[in-house]
């Protein structure tokens, strides 16, 4: 009667036996990125405390194109491919980049297919812990619109 199973779970287990990064080196590595640069530590450490980390093997997919945007990745290691044959689009993302934070914040479907190219590691974030976050972290939700005014070319000091 041990308490090992003699057969494999249904749902595979996409992280890590241990954590790798504490929830103030989350916050830390979030601080770095783009999308969030503009936002104090303090306040990502609100969005540290919710993230999970992932593992992902060369192919496996994240999430699919027109599937329910519940969560998005920011990439800590490896190489995710972006496609969609509706779009004819192929982008590859690395470290530091994000994938379906779009589609999370705008409640829409994914636009693309990610699939993993390489031995991936991501921080996921699932939309109503990211909503939960942003309804009390004013400084996240700055950063988040001068992230996409500055991406659509809008200057936000005007």
């Amino acid at each position: 009667m041990g308490d090992e199973l003699s057969y494999p779970p249904l749902v595979p287990d996409r992280t890590s036996a241990k954590a790798r990064l504490t929830t103030l080196k989350r916050a830390e590595f979030f601080r770095g990125l783009d999308v969030f640069s503009e936002a104090g530590v303090e306040d990502l450490f609100c969005l540290a405390s919710v993230a999970e980390e992932s593992d992902f093997a060369p192919g496996q997919i994240l999430f699919r194109e027109d599937n329910i945007a519940d969560a998005f990745h920011i990439l800590v290691q490896g190489k995710v491919e972006l496609s969609s044959e509706k779009r004819n689009v192929r982008e590859v993302l690395g470290p530091g980049e994000s994938a379906g934070l779009y589609s999370v914040l705008t409640r829409e479907l994914h636009s693309a297919t990610a699939r993993a190219l390489e031995e991936t590691s991501t921080l996921v974030v699932e939309a109503e812990d990211l909503y939960n976050v942003l309804s009390n972290n004013m400084e996240i939700v700055a950063s988040l619109f001068r992230h996409f005014l500055n991406k659509l070319g809008i200057n936000s000091e005007k």
